[in-house]
């Protein structure tokens, strides 16, 4: 049963995501375009931005960098009790050895982490989600920058489409 509860809360969140990338009045400026490019922190806090990411991440079957990013983000959020629970939540998730998600952390990082699940603090998952970033701004980012999906958001941004109106038609024709 919470496998079929996961499976479903993927498929919402992933069409979720679609509907959002579709929405023309979330497109973003040029200039939001180019601050991609200047920070990967301002690719992330961008919610567009963020959504081009994940898909670009789902293309290279490693969404679970940017799943687990926004996890430890939100896990800063909670109090108690709630917090201990999502704590472990992320760790059967990314942090276990042979979880569903599991990201690519260096075992010191793994352990420190381990040892913060039963009495977490706010910041428990601080030094992993530090790691995963710089994975990801190292690697998936710097792909990113140079992918179809991106470089044509860019041109997209580059060109906007200007209506003429009647009064400049009419004025404008001979």
């Amino acid at each position: 049963a919470k496998d079929f509860k996961s499976r479903a809360a993927n498929l919402i969140r992933r069409r979720t995501t679609e509907a959002t990338l579709s929405e023309k009045s979330l497109i973003p400026s040029r200039e939001d375009v180019l601050s991609w490019e200047e920070s990967f922190e301002h690719l992330l806090r961008h919610r567009y931005g963020q959504a081009l990411f994940r898909a670009f991440l789902r293309t290279e079957f490693s969404e679970e960098n940017l799943e687990f990013w926004l996890a430890c983000d939100e896990f800063k959020t909670y109090k108690e009790p709630k917090r201990t629970a999502k704590a472990k939540k992320i760790y059967l998730d990314f942090i276990a050895i042979g979880g569903p998600k599991q990201v690519n952390l260096d075992t010191e990082t793994r352990m420190s982490t381990i040892a913060c699940i039963d009495n977490p603090s706010s910041d428990a998952f601080d030094r992993a989600q530090r790691r995963i970033q710089g994975l990801m701004e190292k690697d998936s980012y710097q792909r990113f920058l140079k992918s179809e999906l991106y470089i044509n958001l860019l041109r997209r941004t580059s060109y906007p489409i200007q209506r003429r109106t009647t009064t400049e038609f009419t004025n404008n024709k001979s």
